[in-house]
């Protein structure tokens, strides 16, 4: 075989190689980008909202402090459309339905137009959704993720709403509104306890714990926790995900009531959730908590060595509140945002509307 072959040959099988490494780096990438993708993607998500929750009040935590635990931080801008300090209904409906609206509204935007909240969007989608709360259903944050009424006092309304459109699980108080039969055709399971919650392995369930809401911490013990703890045992079981809308209500009623040992209870109260669902996401790879306030109540200071919290207001403020986020996809919630770009967020990181 003359040089000019051999050559020929050798050149050829050159570029055979050169076609076949091409080909197995651009299989290794797409493998890889895929890999990191299913790792990225958010399967179940656990909204934490502390009721008039701002910085300061965080910093009335003990040790072991969950928040610090967070993967990464930022910053929500609180205004309604209607005022520069918002309410907790138009709050949470910017939280729940990534619109801005009045103060009162809940699930419209300005305009008075229904809006679906993520945990609407999701339960469509099929995943399963749930809710707990230390205050009564029927009020106006955790109403936001269900209720489309004009008006945050339009009780009758709003339950009409959350038999409904309610979530497929909750745990909260509100029993002397709440109707057992219309709850029982609307395919919920209705019972009285944790203990009789935790009989019930699937289906639809309300557990009502309360005439009206809660009592205030320490009085409720660690309600709320184990709420959070059957919840979740319930929402696991379907293999899409879930979205789990968690409050801490009464931080709120601490700080327009300017009462300071209620409020630092109340938040040592929520720092144990926190702490709860930031270990469940440790072991649930998928999981995401995402904590954060519909607006800041009253106007909190710390002031002198003993961090004795002080008060400038006994009303909402207007500055802006903290974000936390934990677990899958908590790198891609960062910086300041306006409080209606979370929805949008966060269903992106789950891949529902891709």
């Amino acid at each position: 075989m003359d040089k000019r072959k051999i050559s020929n040959i050798c050149f050829a099988a050159a570029i055979l190689l050169f076609a076949i490494g091409m080909i197995h780096k651009e299989w290794t990438e797409h493998d890889s980008k895929n890999t990191a993708e299913q790792q990225d993607k958010v399967k179940n998500i656990i909204f934490i909202i502390g009721d008039g929750m701002g910085a300061d009040q965080m910093n009335l935590v003990q040790a072991p402090n969950h928040f610090e635990r967070s993967h990464s931080i930022g910053f929500s801008k609180t205004y309604s459309a209607s005022n520069r300090v918002t309410d907790s209904a138009a709050g949470g409906t910017a939280l729940a339905c990534g619109v801005k609206t009045n103060n009162g509204v809940l699930g419209m935007n300005a305009d008075s137009v229904p809006v679906q909240s993520i945990m609407q969007e999701l339960r469509q989608s099929g995943l399963a959704t749930g809710e707990v709360a230390s205050c009564r259903i029927t009020h106006a944050t955790p109403a936001a993720f269900y209720a489309h009424q004009i008006n945050r006092g339009m009780d009758a309304e709003i339950l009409q709403d959350l038999y409904k459109y309610g979530p497929d699980v909750f745990v909260a108080g509100g029993n002397k509104l709440l109707v057992p039969d219309s709850l029982t055709q609307a395919g919920y399971q209705v019972v009285f306890s944790l203990d009789s919650m935790a009989t019930i392995n699937s289906g639809k369930v309300a557990c009502i714990l309360a005439e009206e809401d809660m009592p205030t911490s320490p009085m409720r013990g660690d309600t709320i926790r184990k709420g959070v703890e059957q919840a979740i045992r319930l929402l696991e079981k379907d293999e899409d995900g879930f979205f789990l809308f968690i409050e801490g209500s009464q931080i709120d009623w601490a700080g327009h009531g300017n009462e300071g040992e209620r409020l630092r209870a109340e938040m040592q109260d929520i720092n144990r959730v926190i702490g709860y669902c930031m270990d469940y996401a440790d072991t649930h790879p998928g999981t995401l908590v995402f904590i954060t306030a519909d607006h800041e109540t009253g106007g909190l200071s710390l002031p002198g060595e003993e961090m004795t919290p002080a008060f400038t207001t006994g009303q909402h403020s207007g500055v802006m509140v903290p974000f936390y986020a934990y677990g899958t996809g908590a790198n891609q919630l960062t910086g300041v945002h306006e409080n209606t770009d979370f929805k949008a967020l966060l269903l992106s990181l789950m891949r529902i509307n891709e």
